[in-house]
């Protein structure tokens, strides 16, 4: 699943984005992106009077519009930086089940329930359910609307794991082809 739609289908989870994320790093995150968008948004603008004005109106134009990938990656990255301490707790969760996180399928639903309750002692739902959506977190939609009060708003979820790589594939491959008779 591509950043892209994750960041489209937030509702008034954007908001909090926006809210938790400073304004400034966003800027300067595009200023190190793309000098392009930067002179489009915020070149010739105080940020203290058109910031969070003009940030909400390249997240329309750019992401929800033209589908800039980096730009929501960027978000993303800026959001579980600043939540970093949510980011972790959950990444050290997950990581029980796989330390390789980005190969986990699916989290059960009797884990999911242990990790949600654990979490929501120290963290709000809103930002969890942010958690989840971001990182492409294997919890099942009915767990995530036990837990949290919140529907995913994607037909297929959880979402499928990265393929693996052509390099991991013939590395994989190969030792089953090298177990062959010796060369003379």
């Amino acid at each position: 699943m591509k950043g892209v739609e994750i960041v489209k289908s937030l509702g008034q989870e954007l908001d909090i984005v926006l809210k938790d994320v400073a304004i400034e790093h966003i800027v300067k995150g595009v200023q190190v992106l793309s000098r392009a968008l930067y002179i489009r948004y915020f070149k010739g603008y105080r940020l203290q009077v058109a910031g969070k004005r003009r940030v909400r109106e390249m997240i329309d134009n750019e992401i929800k519009g033209k589908d800039n990938e980096e730009l929501a990656q960027l978000l993303t990255t800026l959001w579980n930086r600043t939540n970093g301490r949510l980011y972790h707790a959950m990444y050290n969760k997950v990581r029980t089940i796989n330390e390789e996180v980005d190969k986990i399928v699916r989290i059960e639903d009797d884990a999911a329930r242990v990790f949600l309750d654990e979490l929501l002692e120290s963290y709000d739902k809103d930002r969890l359910y942010l958690c989840i959506l971001l990182n492409e977190v294997k919890f099942s939609r009915e767990v995530i609307k036990e837990k949290l009060d919140k529907d995913v708003p994607f037909e297929v979820w959880p979402p499928e794991p990265p393929p693996a790589d052509e390099e991991e594939e013939a590395a994989a491959a190969q030792p089953a082809a090298a177990e062959g008779t010796p060369e003379a």
